[in-house]
């Protein structure tokens, strides 16, 4: 993964930097990250629909991947060689990914996706001073995700309805580095876990007319990111 390498190159970077004479952690913060995702979208149909035949029923996974970046704001307080803060993320997530099932219908197939969306994090952030410059944090909170996940079959006939928003939390860590008094470079590992959302597909034309059949999508992702901030 690209990711995971930039962040191994950032991380031995920061490592390296000079420290600064004794920088105040305390105060507000502002700033931008980016970095890559991949994650594992894993969706079941309803049982009643389909009775207990695993070729139809699921669960049908696939691996997501993509680029993602946004804005960061946050607090810190230092007490000694200890920082603590809270932080949120946000930002636009390109977890998209596709992959086809079987169908009931011969001559068909069923297409499960999830697309891009807005995502964000509200953590609470609690590290270590290595040096007075270098700090060694963990993080974690809730995080949302509004990609929409759909399963849509080739068959004419149908309304297809997605996933609403994920929600779920979030958990990870990182290594940051005080470059100037103000400013400050991280690398930073993220694991999200966006919960499970319903979605559906509604018969028109075939019977029976009207039914709904449902399905319910899991999420998971695991990012790497840099990130620079501007501390007050």
């Amino acid at each position: 993964m690209k990711a995971l390498t930039l962040a191994i190159s950032a991380a031995a970077l920061l490592s390296a930097s000079p420290a600064l004479a004794d920088p105040n952690w305390t105060g507000p913060y502002i700033g931008a990250h980016a970095g890559g995702v991949s994650g594992n979208a894993s969706t079941t149909d309803n049982e009643a629909d389909w009775g207990k035949d695993p070729k139809f029923i699921g669960p049908f996974d696939f691996n997501p991947s993509g680029a993602f970046g946004g804005a960061t704001a946050g607090y810190d307080l230092q007490l000694g060689n200890l920082v603590f803060g809270v932080e949120a993320d946000l930002g636009y997530m390109n977890l998209a990914g596709a992959t086809d099932t079987p169908s009931s219908q011969s001559g068909n197939h069923q297409t499960i996706a999830l697309d891009g969306g807005l995502y964000g994090t509200a953590t609470a952030r609690a590290g270590f001073l290595l040096t007075s410059s270098t700090l060694l944090y963990g993080k974690g909170g809730f995080a949302f995700y509004n990609g929409e996940a759909t399963q849509a079959t080739t068959a004419p006939g149908y309304e297809t309805n997605g996933t609403s928003t994920f929600t779920g939390w979030v958990a990870g860590g990182g290594l940051e580095q005080r470059i100037s008094d103000n400013v400050s470079l991280k690398v930073e590992y993220q694991h999200f876990d966006f919960g499970t959302q319903d979605g559906d597909q509604t018969s028109l034309t075939d019977a029976p007319i009207g039914h709904v059949y449902e399905n319910a999508s899991k999420l998971t992702a695991d990012a790497v990111s840099v990130g620079i901030a501007y501390r007050f």
